[in-house]
This record gives C-alpha cells, sequence and structure tokens, in this order.
C-alpha cells in the first residue's frame, strides 16, 4: 500500500496543471494499491477552493471530485499511537512549523502501516527514515 499525498490529488484536479495527466493516470493505474488519509482530503479542498488557487473551485464541485477520487481509495485514519509516532518523529529529525503536519501524516502512514507515500514534496518528507518516497512526477 502507498499513501498518496495531497500534491498528487490536487494535480490530478487541475486540468491546465502540466502535471495533471501523470497525476490522474497515476491514481487511477494504482487505484487498488492506493490509501488517503482525512488529512489529505481536507487539505485538498483547502488548496483547491482556495482563492489564491489559479482556477479556484465551488465548494460543491471540489467535494464531489475528491469524493470521487477517495471513493476508488483505502482511506485510513490516525490510530492511538499515531500521536506519539508523530512526537517521536519531530524530536528525532527536529520538525518544527509546518512541516509538523508532514510528520502527523508520517505517523498516520507508519501507525498503519504504510511506509511508501507517492509525493512530489520529496524535500518534506526525505528527513523521515522510516518512510520511502515515490514520485509519479520523475523519471527513474
Amino acid at each position: 500500500m502507498i499513501l498518496l499525498d495531497t500534491n498528487i490529488i490536487v494535480y490530478s484536479l487541475d486540468k491546465k496543471s502540466p502535471k495533471n495527466y501523470i497525476a490522474t493516470n497515476f491514481i487511477k493505474g494504482n487505484a487498488e494499491n492506493l490509501a488517503i488519509t482525512h488529512q489529505n482530503i481536507n487539505e485538498a479542498l483547502r488548496v483547491v477552493t482556495h482563492p489564491k488557487h489559479p482556477k479556484p473551485m465551488n465548494i460543491e464541485s471540489a467535494i464531489g471530485a475528491i469524493t470521487g477520487i477517495a471513493e476508488g481509495l483505502s482511506i485510513i485514519f490516525p490510530k492511538e499511537n499515531t500521536i506519539f509516532i508523530t512526537l517521536e518523529l519531530l524530536n528525532k529529525y527536529k520538525i518544527k512549523s509546518n512541516n509538523v503536519f508532514d510528520a502527523y501524516l508520517a505517523a498516520t502512514m507508519l501507525s498503519n502501516g504504510i511506509e511508501e507515500i507517492a509525493t512530489d514534496n520529496e524535500k518534506d518528507f526525505s528527513i523521515i527514515k522510516e518512510i520511502k518516497i515515490l514520485n509519479p512526477f520523475t523519471k527513474n
């Protein structure tokens, strides 16, 4: 199982993004092996409806589009130990500020037995050695 990061969802919804085609095909081609969290859903809703987004969606359209993606994937939730894993990661890697949310996402993955994330945000996750990163936009 691979966690699908929010940026891949956002790219798949933005038809004008140069990353739309790859993001959409990545989701469609790997849906049976992808998971998302409630955090990814909330973050995606925030981004695609934000007034500074190049083409903000109205909330109804955004909910419909993101629900359409989420219905084809596994949805995972934090477990009782997720917060303690988060705190361990914050302390171990000296993570702070906005990166706390990435650590929480990583902890949610780890507490659900997922060790790989599909993201275009390699920089913020690369510090966390407990997870592997798959970037669908880079050629291997």
